[in-house]
Parts: structure tokens; sequence; C-alpha cells
């Protein structure tokens, strides 16, 4: 491929033309800038010189002359002015010829130096004496005292052409003489006429001025410079610069120093254009030397960029070509310079990459497809197919041991040659094993008759290798297996290569140890531990996995949600270890039921094959593919209830369970894995509701439930922020006199859609979610609010009592208790506290503690519900109460039921005996009243007396309330 570069194009050979151009050309223009500098300075100066010189001796010889022009004058004696005067001059017309003017003794001379000559006396009376004068040029005052003081004076006048007429005027005469002045007009030629002859060169200009400005003298040249006399008359050197084309030198003339008159200025002056001349033709021949020799330096640098861009631009294409991964394309450069052993070595760079990437790839592919893969055939398989790429060999053969430490190991060589795989048991020692694990990374091992072979090589040996690469197979100081790769003949292998196959062999000794881990932890993720069934991600794949094969073929599958009844007491009261043991026991008995085709609830289809699993605590599933009628989920259910129905032998005792079976059948209850799982589960909650030890179906209803208490708990959240509870109260009165003492504080919500709901209603759902505790503190806020206002407004003052949860039975409720107290007013004595039996013996440890601080702060405590419970009184000496209700079941028929009769005077005898008053809860009817008080019941609520209402219906009911010793019924309506 010939590249035919164009240097102009190229970054860098612009930047190589630039700089070769200007190394050449700035020099000569630098130098030639400052020759041709130092040369104009040097005959500015030269000139400059020249002309001043000249206008020196310019000046010195028209002072000279002006001095000879005096003495012309001066050698006029006074007598022979006399004589003309008194002869008669002779008429201007008639000049006097000039043997009689040297009679009169008048030089002749004079009138080569003058134009014409008079004298004028004092009277004013001119006299010619030589030539016509034209104009008389008039003194003034102080010329004429110069005059007299014997000083000539120099007067100028204007001429026509510009120039100005010069006169030399002298003062003449003695006493008895005549007396006046000779005035005289100096001839141009005898003045100027030479003064050509002294310049430096022809073309120097000459101008002589006077201190007024006035042009006295232009010579020639002068005034051929000059394109009309205003421009000559304008000149002045005074105002000249260096921008000016003339060189200038100006010599003054200092007249007054003999004559009276002006200051003369004689300015020399000379184009500079006449003084750099010999430069010119120099300054032509130099720009045209420059010229040629930068249009040489031009092509000559085109043609050398254009040789040095032909390998650079070679080498570019080639650097191209390999980022674009073409490491076979070679650069072919012939320049027998540096640049040629530059592409020499970028060739053997582009080989060496090929092999490189080459290896790379497969090594990166070995990678991906290793450590993609859980299997070890399949990571096997991948080596030996891409080694080759990586290593250059005939064979490779690859040994794995066994995890279990087997000695007889399987063995795969592949020989590339043919593109047969082989397989082999190879017995790998004890000697073998320690030399591959402490051994090099890299072994180098040649075949020779008097050493035998490895175990390991031997399938390679077989077929023909002589050489071999030993590549261990090492992760965390264990040996995985070894590679090795062989070759029939010796076929060198740089380093590079050895590099490259012994980081594959990391790869996959590490890939190797990760199947075998990942084995490992698939089991103990699929699986569980305790048990030994499928756990809960076992357990959802399998359904979803079911659901999909139901989907295809129409089938029914049916979900099982199994629940232990009340395991929690087996771990409370014997331990977590029998729990466990409970829990295998179950395992072992939920896998017979599914095993069983019939028993004693009937067969179960042959084609059924159901599979348990454990979710986690005391929960299992059963999922039972492939169900054909929805009966068969039953008869599981009621096969596995059975079966749990034996006792289980746990630490020498035996221990009945029950369990709860929530059921839900796709697709009838749920098309996907969630739904189904969620309404089993919800099916599975309702038998507990039922009292567990049974199983339910699910149903729409079910869910219709669950989906009004969530709507229900998601609106209790909300209704304390809208101020939508409200407190009722039930007056609590003594059974003799019908008297009120106390009221029992009593929330309702009032639903801004379902109405006015009473606390059986929501409070359940608020214990379960903690919103018991803020509702609590919000009731008794009221109460001891409301207590507070009846007693302001003059009402009998009353106990007001407000029922305390287990939640809120903990030690900040001491705390919560003395600041409403503070915050409302209340004293503590009309403040009451009812706790459920229950809760008492389920917090019992804390609830001591907490019980005794608040009997301490005066409040009156009470036991709630009693006889429902535990019904001991042997709990009830620990706790610091006042009062003892009995629960409303006993009161409900103690008329006409003789044992709830007896177990009432019990509960009062009891209680007086412990010191504790007793109130009978639920009273509706006179005869429940009467039989109460026989038995010496302290206090009534219920019904009879009245039903819960709100707080301004209460004060109205005090204020009505009757007298000691009286007794009234209050006749309000809930």
């Amino acid at each position: 491929m010939t590249l035919q570069p164009r240097p102009l194009k190229s970054r860098f050979g612009r930047r190589l033309l630039v700089l070769f151009v200007g190394c050449a050309v700035v020099p000569i223009a630098v130098v030639a800038s400052i020759s041709y500098r130092h040369v104009t300075r040097y005959l500015d100066a030269q000139s400059s010189s020249r002309l001043d010189h000249a206008s020196e001796a310019l000046g010195q010889a028209m002072f000279e002359r002006l001095l000879l022009l005096d003495a012309t004058l001066k050698s006029i004696p006074p007598r022979v002015v006399a004589q003309l005067l008194d002869s008669g001059a002779a008429p201007p017309s008639r000049p006097k010829p000039a043997p009689q003017l040297l009679s009169t003794g008048l030089d002749l001379l004079a009138s080569r130096r003058f134009v014409a000559l008079a004298f004028v006396a004092d009277n004013g009376r001119r006299t010619p004496v030589l030539g016509q004068m034209t104009e008389l040029p008039l003194p003034d005052s102080a010329e004429q005292a110069d005059l007299r003081a014997g000083l000539p004076l120099i007067a100028t006048r204007p001429a026509p052409r510009g120039e100005r007429r010069v006169y030399l005027l002298r003062r003449i005469g003695r006493a008895r003489e005549a007396e006046g002045m000779l005035v005289g007009e100096i001839r141009r030629e005898f003045l100027w006429g030479s003064l050509d002859l002294g310049l430096p060169s022809p073309a120097t200009r000459i101008t002589i001025r006077d201190d007024s400005g006035h042009l006295l003298f232009a010579s020639s040249a002068a005034e051929a410079g000059w394109e009309s006399d205003a421009e000559l008359e304008a000149y002045s050197p005074v105002t000249a610069g260096a921008a000016d084309p003339y060189i200038s030198s100006t010599q003054v003339i200092y007249l007054d120093e003999v004559f009276s008159g002006p200051v003369w200025s004689l300015v020399l002056s000379q184009s500079r254009e006449d003084v750099l001349g010999p430069m010119a033709g120099f300054t032509r021949i130099f720009l045209l030397v420059v010229v040629l020799a930068s249009l040489l330096v031009l092509i000559v640098s085109n043609d050398q960029i254009r040789r040095s861009l032909v390998p650079l631009q070679a080498l570019q294409q080639g650097t191209r070509r390999i980022a674009e991964r073409d490491f076979a394309s070679r650069v072919t450069v012939r320049s027998g310079d540096e640049l040629e052993e530059l592409a020499d070595s970028f060739n053997a760079m582009a080989s060496r990459l090929d092999r490189q990437f080459q290896a790379l790839s497969a090594a990166a592919e070995i990678d991906r497809a290793v450590l993609a893969a859980t299997d070890s055939d399949e990571i096997v398989g991948t080596l030996l197919c891409r080694m080759p790429d990586i290593y250059p060999c005939d064979v490779v053969g690859v040994t794995l041991l066994a995890p279990d430490g087997a000695k007889s190991l399987p063995a795969v060589a592949v020989d590339y040659a043919g593109n047969v795989r082989h397989d082999a048991r190879v017995d790998l020692h004890a000697e073998d094993v320690q030399e591959l694990l402490e051994g090099p990374e890299v072994r180098l091992v040649q075949r020779t008759d008097d050493d035998p072979l490895p175990a390991y090589l031997g399938p390679l040996g077989a077929l023909g290798a002589v050489s071999f690469c030993v590549l261990p197979l090492r992760y965390q100081h264990q040996l995985v297996g070894v590679v090795a790769l062989g070759d029939r003949g010796v076929r060198p292998a740089d380093e590079d290569q050895r590099i490259q196959a012994r980081r594959v062999a990391d790869q996959v000794a590490i890939a190797l140890a990760n199947a075998r881990m990942l084995q490992q932890v698939r089991t103990l993720a699929y699986v569980d531990s305790l048990t030994g069934l499928p756990n809960r991600l076992s357990y959802k794949d399998r359904l979803a996995r079911s659901l999909d094969d139901a989907s295809r073929h129409g089938r029914l599958v049916a979900a099982l949600f199994i629940d232990l009844d009340h395991f929690s007491r087996i771990n409370d009261t014997l331990g977590h270890e029998s729990g466990d043991y409970l829990l295998q026991q179950v395992a072992a008995r939920l896998r017979a039921s599914c095993r069983e085709r019939e028993d004693e609830v009937g067969p179960a289809s042959a084609a059924l094959d159901p599979e348990v699993a454990r979710l986690g605590g005391d929960e299992f599933t059963v999922i039972m593919p492939g169900l054909g009628d929805p009966e068969d989920a039953a008869k599981l259910a009621r096969r596995i209830l059975s079966s749990l129905a034996h006792p289980f032998r746990l630490a020498g005792r035996e221990i009945f369970v029950n369990a709860s079976i929530g059921i839900a059948i796709y697709p009838y209850d749920g098309e996907d894995l969630e739904m189904l799982l969620m309404h089993a589960d919800t099916a599975m909650y309702k038998a507990k509701e039922q009292g567990g030890g049974s199983y339910q179906a699910y149903s729409r209803a079910m869910n219709a439930s669950a989906l009004q208490r969530l709507t229900l708990e998601h609106s209790l959240r909300r209704a304390l922020e809208r101020q939508e509870f409200e407190v009722h109260y039930q007056p609590i009165v003594e059974a003799r006199s019908g008297r009120p003492v106390a009221a029992e504080a009593l929330v309702r919500w009032r639903h801004p859609d379902l109405g006015l709901l009473l606390p059986s209603e929501f409070v359940p759902l608020a214990e379960e979610n903690g919103l018991i505790v803020p509702i609590g503190e919000w009731v008794m806020q009221r109460a001891c609010s409301q207590n507070r206002a009846w007693q302001t407004e003059g009402l009998p003052p009353v106990r007001v009592v407000v029922n305390l949860s287990g939640r809120q039975l903990r030690r900040g409720v001491t705390e919560t208790v003395g600041r409403i107290l503070q915050a409302t007013g209340l004293e503590a004595r009309y403040l009451g506290l009812e706790l459920t039996e229950s809760v008492l013996v389920n917090r019992q440890k804390e609830g001591v503690d907490v019980l005794h601080a608040l009997r301490a702060m005066g409040l009156h405590l009470s036991v709630d519900d009693f006889g429902t419970g535990y019904s001991s009184f042997s709990y009830l000496k620990h706790f610091p109460l006042d009062t003892l209700k009995i629960d409303r079941s006993f009161v409900r028929e103690i008329a006409t039921d003789p044992d709830d009769a007896a177990i009432t005077t019990a509960i009062i005898a009891m209680g007086h005996a412990l010191g504790l008053r007793v109130v009978g809860e639920g009273v509706e009817t006179a005869a429940q009243h009467a039989v109460l008080r026989r038995q010496g019941c302290d206090e009534l609520q219920g019904y009879h007396f009245s039903r819960p209402i709100p707080a301004e219906r209460f004060a109205a009911y005090l204020a009505d309330a009757p007298s000691a010793g009286r007794r009234s019924r209050a006749s309000g309506a809930a």
C-alpha cells in the first residue's frame, strides 16, 4: 500500500513545517532587520554629521560676506557722497559710467555686490549712488538708534517670487560733511550665489530664514523638492521628527554681534531616500535572497516531512488497527533509521498482543464459563475445550480429587489431534498429593525411560505425550485437582503463556471449590437443618412449579398451612431442646401422614404425592399437586390431625399437641403463589380463632373479615388525631344505700362510617398494635379532667375508675399518672385503676413494684373479671389491691342457679377475709341486687342502676343521686 501523505493535512506535519521554516527564516529576518537598522542609523548619523559641518561652514561664509558688504559700504568716503550731493546726481535713467564712478572714489566691486546704492540724508533727501532702488526700507526708531550707534543694519523686504530682498544700511558723515545713511540692496548672486558649491551633495537643500520665519533664500534643489511656494514657505525644520522624510541640520547665524538685524537660520536638509540610496539595491537583493531561501527551505522541509510522515502514518494506522483488535496486520517501513526500528518493535508488540489477546479472550471465556457454572463436569468441559487457545499443546488431562478422600479418582484426557475424549481412573498416592500441594505452581516434566511418570500423567502418556506442563489446582491450601498439558514433541512456550495458564488454573480451582461449596449451600438453603424437610425457599419454589404445571394441565393444587397450638408453652416449660425434639417428631408424623394412602379417615387418591415443608418455628406446610377433588385436601387435613392426636414422649412424659390447619385451593382461592399462601394463612388463623385442633378451608368471608380488620386498624390510628373517641361513665353504687361512690370510665369510638363502636370491637385490635397505650392515657386524662369539673360544679365527689391494660403496666405508668393528676388538679384518692385478673398474673414480676408505687400515690386499685382466669387468691396477697370485682358471668344466674350463688358467696367471703371490698358487676335485675346485698357485697354496678352514659347525663345523675339510706334507680338509657 502506497501512502501519499500531505503535510498540511497533518497536525504534526504542520507543526514541523512551521518549525523548519521558522528556524530558517526568523534568524535571517532578525539579522537582516538588525543590520538594516544599524546601517540606516549609521547613514543617518553620517549624513547629519556632514550636514552639520556644511551648515557651519556656510553660515561662517555668509557672515563673512555680510562683513565684506559692510566693509564695502564703509569704504565709500563721506566726501564722495558730499560731492554727489553738491554736483547733483545723474538721472536715475542714466547711470554714471565706471570711469566717472572711479573718479568719484566708488569701488567698482560695489556694483557687483549691490544691486543699487542710495544715500538718504537726515532731512529725507534721497540721492541715488548706484543703480535704481525700487523700494527704500525705512528703519524704525530702534533701528535708527543702532545706526547712530555705528552698527550696520540688515533689513529684508518681500520680493515677487516669495523670497525677500536683503538691504544693508549704514550711517555715514561727519560734521560739515554729508550726514545720513547709505542704503544698499544686496545682490542675490553675491550673497547666495556660491552657497550650492559647499553642499555635501547636489540633492542637498538649503534654506535661509530670519527669526520671523520669512524665507530669505532657497536653493534650486530645495525649490525642486517642494511642489509649491506655500509648501516651501510652510516647511520648518524645527518641527521635523523621526518620521520626517528629510535629515536636516540648522545653523543659527547670530548677526547681532556685528549688525543690527534679525537672527538668521540656515537649514541644510537631505532626503532620507537619497541618504539611504546605497541601501536600496542591497535591500532588493537581500529580500530576493530571503524569499528564495524561504522557498528552498519550504520545499526541502515539505519533502523531508513527507518522508517522515510516511512511517508515522503507517504506525498510526497500525495503532488504529490494534485498537480495533486487528493484530494480524503488520507495518512496513523502509527508512533505514530509527523509524524503521520503531516499526519492527511495533510489529513485534502487535504479534505479542495478538497472542496475549487470544489468550486473554480464551481465559475470559473460561472465567465466565467456569464461574457461571455450578457443576464440576461443566467446568472441566469448558477448560478442556479452550485450553489450547491459552497454552499450545496436543493433549490435556484433568484429574479431580474426591471430597471424601477416595484414592481412585476420575480423570479426563482430550487428544486435540483427533478431538477424542478419554475417561480413565487414576490412583493418586499420598506422596503425589503432597508434591502437588507443596511443589511449584507450574511444573515442567520431561518423559524419560529411567523415571516413570506420575499416575496423574499416565492418561496423557498413553496418548503419546513426552513433555508436560503440570498445573496443580489449589484452593485455600487444599488440593482440588491437577491439570496436565502435554505435547508429543518439545514445543517452546514463553513465560506469558505459562502465566496465563496458571491464572486460568487458579480460576478453575476456585470454580471447582465454589461448585462443591455451592452444592453444600444448596443443601443448606433448601433443606431445614432441624427436621430435614424442605424449608420456606424450597417450598415456594416447588409450589410455583406445581402451580405452573396445574395451569398447563387444568388441575388443582392444595396448599395447607399447619401451625401447632400453644407450642410456646413447650419451650417455656420444658426448654428449647425439648421443643426442637418435638418439632422433629411432628415432622416425622407429617411425612407419614402424607405417605399413607388409607387410614381411619378414608382412602386417599393414589395419584397424589403431597410434599411437606417447614416454614419456620412451629409452622409447617403441605403441597398437594395434581389434585382432582378438593375433598382430598380435607382428607389429608383430617389424617394429619388424627396423627397428631396421639401423645408425644418428651423428657419422660407424654405431651399432647394440637394443630390448626388452613386450606387454600388453586385456582379457586388464588391464582398466584402469594395470594394462595395468604389465603391458606387466613384460613389457618380462622381455625385458631375457633379454638384450634381443627382445619378450615378458605372462604371469601374470611378475606372480607380480614380486610375489615385491616381497614378498622387504619382508621384506629387516625381516631385520636380526629378526636373520634368519647368517654362514657357507668356508676358504681353502695349495695345497701344505692349512693354512687364511683364511676367506671368506658371509652367509645364514634366511627365516621360505622357509628358508635363499643370497646369489645376495637380494644383487642388496639392491644395488638400498641395503640392501647396512647388511647388509655387519653381516657385517663379525660376522666380526671371531667371528675375535677364535677367537683368544681359542687356535685358529690366520686372516684373515677379507669381500666389499665397490660401494655400500660410498666414502670413509666407512675410518671404518666402523676403528670395527669398534676395537670388536672384531681386528688389521687378520686382516681382508681382497674386491671384484669390475667394481666396481674402474666405481669406478676414487674407489676408488683408498679402497683405499690401507684398505691403509695394514693390511687385506688381494683382487679376486674375475677373468677374467669386463674381464680387464685394466692396472688392477691402479693398485690396492693383495694377492690375485687366479681365477673358478670357469675352474677347473670345468681338468682336462679345455686352454684353461682355459692361461688359469689365464697368470693365475697374470701375478699373480705383479705381486707378487700367486693363489687358485683353486671347487676341487671332487682333479684340480683337483693341476692348480692344479702351475701354482703359492698358495691354494685350494672344496667339495674344505669347504663354507661355521657358526662353531661352522668352529672345530672349525680345531682339526683339519693342520699345515704335511700336508693333509687336511674332511668338513663345508653
